[in-house]
């Protein structure tokens, strides 16, 4: 069997708005988007990507080294995946077999976030689920094309009390979760399907969490 990767997301006291201080997220440990799967056509941007979390939040940052981009959805569950995009998929408790979250979001901070067992059975996340969800994209407009910098970056906060209201509990130190993070753009210019922990599928899927690696909360 493939051995999978982990990730050691550090717990911080306290809380900040997002996008927060560069030499804050550069202290923390990094991992990289380094499996493009099915298409051969040499598209693969370095995805940069560090997490912590705290008592009521888990923090996520993403550096995506593009310097074209596409951009076009700015709406709360648009299909943000067809544009330059960065996911989370995780089942915090997977003991619990409920399934896992999928939380989309393109370099405008449009997300789109659903939970259930697989690709099939997906129930969108209300946004009262999610009142204190908040992001911060680097780009600031709808783009098609060269958006000024050689990267994109987007940082968010997602309370954690998302996983107590859907799996009845909240994340603690010692706690193993299964996730994915991806890069994608399915109507970009190059598209493109990179996953952190390579995925055994025969076609485009990212649905698959057979496939997840392990986020360890300390």
């Amino acid at each position: 069997m493939e051995e999978r990767p982990e990730y050691r997301v550090a717990r911080i006291d306290g809380d900040f708005l997002v996008p927060g201080k560069p030499s804050f997220w550069n202290a923390l440990p990094v991992t990289t988007i380094d499996h493009y799967l099915w298409l051969d056509n040499g598209y693969r941007p370095r995805v940069e990507i560090r997490a912590c979390y705290s008592r009521r939040y888990l923090y996520l940052f993403f550096k995506v080294f593009e310097s074209k981009i596409r951009a076009r959805f700015t709406g709360f569950q648009n299909p943000v995946y067809k544009d330059s995009c960065v996911e989370l998929f995780i089942d915090p408790f997977p003991e619990k077999t409920i399934g896992y979250i999928n939380l989309e979001t393109n370099a405008l901070g449009a997300a789109l976030i659903a939970i259930g067992p697989d690709r099939a059975r997906r129930k969108a996340i209300a946004r009262e689920d999610i009142k204190d969800f908040q992001i911060a994209p680097s780009v600031s407009q709808p783009v098609e094309g060269v958006h000024g910098a050689e990267f994109w970056a987007l940082a968010y906060r997602l309370p954690l009390s998302v996983f107590e209201k859907h799996y009845g509990e909240r994340i603690a130190p010692g706690h193993i979760a299964r996730a994915n993070f991806y890069k994608c753009g399915d109507e970009t210019e190059i598209p493109h399907y990179g996953a952190w922990s390579p995925v055994a599928s025969d076609r485009p899927d990212f649905h698959r969490p057979d496939s997840f690696g392990r986020l360890l909360f300390l």
